[in-house]
């Protein structure tokens, strides 16, 4: 299906800077408001200041818009060329942000459902947005099923695994001072610190932190709120992704009260590309620059594109 897109400002609390795809024709099309993992990066998934461009969420857009879908990717609060702070920016105020995407979905004459699709924090986001304001799909890719906390948990025991095994005199000098010991110590201490106060942002080791980011992710319950999605959800993990835990997606139908769906891809790593191997947390940037330029797993589109046709006939089913 043909499909274009357009730059547009939808005004919130600050004007966020977007993309908007819209199929060429009448409509009503289903809509997805694409919602992107945490950091600055920007609205198509790339983080300038690490020179990692995956575009993963413009080829998203792209492949949704030639099912049938209109969709609209935003910068953040203050990354990219929307408003605001990104550094005072909070959980709640980017929930905020999804919301307001979404009514503007809304109000367009040529839109008809609208679905949230959230990517690792994303998934975290949409869970929060959908209690507040019930949509018609939920698809959780890279971070389905499970809290940011645990997320992070997990990624901080692979690290310390990692150190543990780490070849040459560097690893010995891991192992003579058990340094793998204090990654989870230091985590806690974060923690605590973190949560003693209510300032939007500390600084922690001389560097800036959004402390009220992290505090609203620590108080948050995600399993609550899934527990009040009743439209139908997708959730997609992949098995070589070393930020999530892959199994977690398939516990989707635990929670929520809709018909859910759920799958762990093979070899599907956590900007979604093809790779068979787990990447190191360690050298994590570097081993996502490699995979940077390729494109989407195709099991991913194949899943996606089978369940939103399940949910609307109207879409168009790819060859």
């Amino acid at each position: 299906m043909n499909y274009r897109e357009e730059e547009v400002l939808v005004q919130g609390h600050y004007p966020l800077a977007a993309t908007l795809g819209m199929p060429v024709g009448k409509g009503p099309f289903p809509a997805v408001v694409i919602v992107a993992g945490s950091g600055n990066g920007d609205r198509d998934g790339n983080i300038q200041k690490a020179k990692l461009s995956p575009n993963m969420y413009r080829d998203l857009a792209v492949f949704l818009g030639g099912l049938g879908c209109v969709t609209l990717r935003a910068d953040k609060r203050g990354t990219g060329k929307s408003g605001g702070v990104f550094i005072t920016t909070g959980m709640h105020d980017l929930v905020e942000d999804i919301l307001t995407l979404a009514d503007y979905l809304k109000a367009h004459p040529k839109v008809g459902k609208v679905i949230l699709l959230g990517h690792s924090e994303g998934c975290t986001l949409i869970a929060a947005a959908n209690a507040k304001c019930p949509m018609d799909g939920l698809v959780f890719l890279a971070g389905g099923a499970e809290s940011l906390n645990d997320a992070v948990k997990r990624q901080r025991d692979l690290v310390s695994q990692e150190m543990r095994h780490m070849k040459g005199l560097k690893g010995a000098l891991i192992r003579l001072t058990k340094a793998y010991n204090k990654v989870e110590k230091q985590a806690q201490k974060f923690n605590v610190k973190i949560l003693a106060t209510k300032k939007p942002v500390i600084r922690i080791q001389l560097q800036k932190m959004n402390a009220r980011w992290y505090r609203e992710h620590l108080l948050y319950d995600v399993f609550e709120d899934l527990a009040k999605v009743t439209c139908p959800a997708l959730a997609i993990n992949g098995s070589t992704d070393v930020q999530v835990t892959p199994e977690k997606a398939l516990e989707l139908g635990n929670y929520v009260k809709g018909p859910a769906e759920a799958h762990v891809i093979e070899g599907m790593n956590h900007l979604l590309k093809e790779n068979s191997k787990q990447a190191s947390l360690l050298h994590i940037i570097k081993e996502y620059r490699a995979d940077m330029d390729k494109p989407l797993h195709p099991e991913l589109k194949e899943r996606i594109a089978d369940w939103l046709q399940k949910h609307d006939k109207s879409l168009a089913y790819p060859a």
